[in-house]
C-alpha cells in the first residue's frame, strides 16, 4: 500500500511547487539590513508533514535570536514560506486502520530522517538558485532536531558545536 519512493515523489513534489516563492524569498534578504548584532541568519521550521512555514531569524548565536533596532528592516523574523505540505496525509482520506497503517511505514522506514534530508537539500538547492551573496553565515535547521544544514557548503553540523 506505501513505498518509501512514492513518499519521497510526493515529498519532492511539494517542495518543487513552492520553490520559485522560496528562491524569491531568499534574493529578498540580499538587500534585508539586519542589527549589527547578527552573527547568523537561521532559516528555520517546525517539523509537520501537513503544514509546513519557514521563518528566518537573525540570531547573535545558534540560538539566541537579536533585538530589532529602530532604522532595521528586521522585526523579529523574516517569513520565507508558509502553510504548505511536505505530505498531506489527510488529502488521502484514509481510515483508521490505513492511518494506523502509514504511522506504522512512517516509522519503520525513518521517514522523519529521510523528511528532513529531504527538505533541507530543496532549501539548499532555492538557496542556491537565488545566487545572493550575504556577509553573514545562514543555516537551516528543524527546531529540536541536534544538526543544521549550512546553507553555504551544504553540510549538516551539530549546532552545539558551531563557532561563528
Amino acid at each position: 500500500m506505501f513505498s518509501v519512493e512514492k513518499y519521497v515523489e510526493e515529498v519532492r513534489f511539494n517542495l518543487e511547487k513552492k520553490s520559485k516563492e522560496l528562491i524569491e524569498s531568499f534574493r529578498g534578504l540580499e538587500n534585508a539590513k539586519f542589527p549589527k548584532e547578527t552573527a547568523v541568519l537561521v532559516a528555520w521550521s517546525s517539523f509537520s508533514l501537513d503544514d509546513v512555514s519557514l521563518f528566518l531569524e537573525a540570531n547573535e548565536d545558534m540560538f539566541d535570536s537579536v533585538h530589532p533596532v529602530e532604522g532595521s528592516d528586521y522585526t523579529f523574523s523574516v517569513t520565507l514560506l508558509t502553510n504548505f505540505a511536505l505530505y498531506d496525509e489527510y488529502s488521502k482520506n484514509f481510515n483508521k486502520k490505513e492511518e494506523e497503517m502509514f504511522n506504522e511505514f512512517y516509522s519503520d522506514n525513518g521517514l522523519e530522517g529521510i523528511t528532513i534530508k529531504e527538505y533541507g537539500n530543496w532549501v539548499k538547492k532555492c538557496f542556491d538558485q537565488a545566487k545572493i551573496t550575504l556577509d553573514i553565515p545562514i543555516y537551516f535547521r528543524i527546531l529540536d532536531e541536534e544538526d543544521a544544514l549550512n546553507l553555504v557548503t551544504g553540510e549538516w553540523e551539530d549546532q552545539m558545536e558551531i563557532e561563528l
